[in-house]
């Protein structure tokens, strides 16, 4: 996962480590700090494969990352690969949103379906648990308001998942738009 940032983040433009850490922390859902001890050997790792190269960059002597042209042959096999049906999996759909530059309309059409169809998936378990929640709710008075909240937490779900389906509707748009 963090490959496919750190590669699609380094297709815009150099960025030391610390820079790379700070913007992957904030991209990721929940926001997490990425400590030195994170993202040093992912960036090490990436060099070794040819993909990065670094070099200095400042008086300071930071080191600074760019993407090599290898770097960005894999981040387009990244880009195809399928995307794994996990906690990580809206995490990498938004991954792969910031790659879509690199990708051809028939590409990125192929992961807007994908994503989709997941929100759909997701979308149909929320509809589907929602009355089973609200029949304990009313068979067990005394445990109500435990229901109450858990109804509320699957309506969130309901609601985020529709305003996904919204984003995906309006990308899908714009990119037949711009396909004409």
């Amino acid at each position: 996962m963090y490959d496919l940032l750190i590669l699609t983040l380094l297709s815009s433009r150099t960025m030391s480590g610390y820079k790379l850490a700070l913007i992957l922390g904030s991209s990721v859902m929940p926001r997490r700090k990425i400590s030195n001890g994170i993202i040093y050997p992912l960036l090490t790792k990436l060099e070794h494969k040819g993909y990065i190269q670094s070099r200095c960059g400042n008086s300071r002597n930071a080191k600074v990352y760019e993407i090599t042209t290898a770097g960005k042959q894999y981040l387009k096999q990244l880009m195809q690969e399928p995307v794994s049906q996990d906690g990580n999996r809206d995490n990498i759909y938004c991954f792969k949103f910031r790659s879509f530059g690199y990708l051809n309309d028939q590409q990125k059409l192929e992961i807007l379906q994908d994503y989709q169809a997941a929100i759909e998936q997701d979308l149909a378990v929320y509809d589907d648990i929602l009355p089973h929640f609200a029949d304990l709710a009313q068979r067990f008075p005394a445990q109500s308001d435990y229901y109450k909240w858990v109804i509320r937490t699957v309506s969130l779900q309901q609601q985020l998942s529709h305003t996904k389906l919204t984003w995906v509707q309006d990308s899908l748009k714009q990119l037949n738009k711009e396909e004409k």
